[in-house]
Parts: C-alpha cells; sequence; structure tokens
C-alpha cells in the first residue's frame, strides 16, 4: 500500500489517539485537544495523517497552533505541499526533528513562513512522576478571579519576557484566556501583602492522569534569592494531586531553569521546538 496523506474526520478520533499514546509527554498538546474537541475542523483545525503501509507514521494538525506529532521524514515534505503558501497560525510546535525539519522545508519553498519573532530549536522535555524533591513554599496557593489584575500583569510580563513580543498582537483574547485560567483552577502563585502575584506557574495541556505545567514567573526585583525552586515545588504539589504526572518543556539555554527541574525531580524524555511568528 502506498504512502499518503490523508485527511482525518471524526469517525478518526480513536485512531488518532492511540497513534499519539505511543509518546504520550511528547504529544500531550494535540491529544489533550483530540480528546476533548474531537476532530472537529470548526473547533480544533484540520488534522491529517500520514499514512505508511496502512499506518498512521505522522499527523499533522494545521490550526492556530502547527502541530506535528512523530518523525517520518517522507511526511515533512507532503506536510509542507498540505499546508501551502499562506500562513494562518502563530506557531508550530512538536518534536524538534519534526519541526525543525517541517519549518525549513515551508521557509525555502513559501516566504510568509520563513518571517519569524523567533525559534527555539531545542526545548528538553521533562517529567516528574513522584513527590517534589525540594520543601514547598507554603505561600503558594490556587488563584481566583478576584486575583485577575494582578495575575494579568504577571502573565502579560512572561509572554512578553518569553517569546519576546506582546501577546495582544493579535487582539483581545489573551485577557479571556488568562481569565479562564482563573475560573478553571489551572492558575497558582505567591500573592505579596500589596496583594501583587510575585509568582505564578500554570496548567496547560492535560490528558487522563497527565498535565503540562507553564508559565513559570518570577517577579523580576526577586528572581535569583531562591524563591522559585521551593515556590515551584508548593505549587507542584498542589496540582499533582489533580495530575500525579506533570510534563514540561523548558529552553535549553534556561541552565538555571534546567537545573531547578532536576532538583524538583524532573527527568528528560524528550525534546521539542518551538517556531513563533
Amino acid at each position: 500500500m502506498a504512502s499518503r496523506v490523508r485527511a482525518l474526520g471524526g469517525a478518526d478520533r480513536e485512531e488518532a489517539l492511540a497513534f499519539l499514546a505511543g509518546s504520550p509527554e511528547e504529544n500531550l498538546f494535540l491529544a489533550s485537544k483530540i480528546a476533548t474537541l474531537g476532530i472537529d475542523r470548526r473547533r480544533l483545525g484540520s488534522v491529517y495523517a500520514y499514512d505508511r503501509a496502512g499506518r498512521i507514521s505522522s499527523l499533522l494538525l494545521d490550526g492556530g497552533t502547527v502541530f506535528v506529532a512523530g518523525f517520518d521524514a517522507d511526511a515533512l515534505p507532503a506536510f509542507v505541499g498540505q499546508l501551502g503558501p499562506i500562513r494562518r497560525c502563530s506557531s508550530i510546535l512538536g518534536p524538534a526533528i519534526s519541526v525543525l525539519g517541517l519549518h525549513l522545508g515551508l521557509s525555502q519553498r513559501w516566504d510568509a513562513w520563513g518571517r519569524v519573532s523567533n525559534v527555539r530549536a531545542r526545548q528538553p522535555l521533562m517529567l516528574l512522576d513522584r513527590e517534589p524533591a525540594v520543601p514547598a513554599d507554603p505561600r503558594v496557593r490556587c488563584l481566583t478571579p478576584d486575583d485577575y489584575p494582578t495575575y494579568l500583569d504577571a502573565s502579560v510580563h512572561m509572554y512578553t519576557d518569553e517569546i519576546g513580543s506582546s501577546p495582544f498582537k493579535y487582539g483581545s483574547g489573551y485577557e479571556r484566556f488568562v481569565m479562564q485560567r482563573l475560573i478553571d483552577g489551572d492558575a497558582y502563585g505567591i500573592v505579596d501583602d500589596d496583594g501583587r502575584v510575585i509568582f505564578k506557574a500554570d496548567l496547560g495541556p492535560r490528558l487522563g492522569d497527565q498535565a503540562q505545567l507553564q508559565g513559570v514567573w518570577v517577579a523580576p526585583e526577586l528572581r535569583g534569592r531562591g524563591l522559585s525552586t521551593p515556590a515551584l515545588s508548593g505549587m507542584l504539589t498542589l496540582a499533582m494531586r489533580r495530575f500525579p504526572r506533570i510534563s514540561l518543556y523548558v529552553n535549553d539555554f534556561n541552565t538555571p531553569a534546567i537545573r531547578a527541574y532536576e532538583r524538583l525531580g524532573f527527568v528528560e524524555v524528550g525534546a521539542l521546538a518551538t517556531v513563533h511568528f
């Protein structure tokens, strides 16, 4: 049977999830979306499979984020052709080798894909599946909608520091996104005596017993004082009551963060890459 790209529909949900379950930490972003939204173009975007000998060897999400799952060298040029010359996404995410190969093919073929904000070529993917190895800061709590103004400020600072651009460049949706995290109980932090969030960390994608740690931030004037690791331990201790497996990915040049995660007990299980436009 010849290799081919095919568009997936609602009836392919379980087949896609079974493929993604082969690398659960690596594919958490896409698996969580398919599990929640199904394969619905209006809610998720278009999902394509590269079939080899009748079995999926790679998946592509063409949505607000382009996500590529698995690695098949023959799938990448096929996905380049499928995505085409008009870029609609704000980022490309997935296993490092697949993301970098896909972006190279896209940028060589079409100019719109070559104009990037930054490329994070290797982001170690790490997993914690046991109690944090560092004593927890007891001040950490689940944030609520009452904390919205200061949590929004912290989130904007974190995004700008990390991405190098404003989260509002695509409109006002970021404010709704931030409020939804508070409503869902996915934002954790330390609020000082003046009512200001001085540390925050969030839960992002989740599926089954696993969730992804995102958005770690410490107020600039408090960095380098030993706050972040105990604070993260406090956040993880609370979050792991809901999700006993917490994964994350971090820029490979952020050595202090990687060392802190290692002290907490995280172990490297792979590598992702992100291209931001």
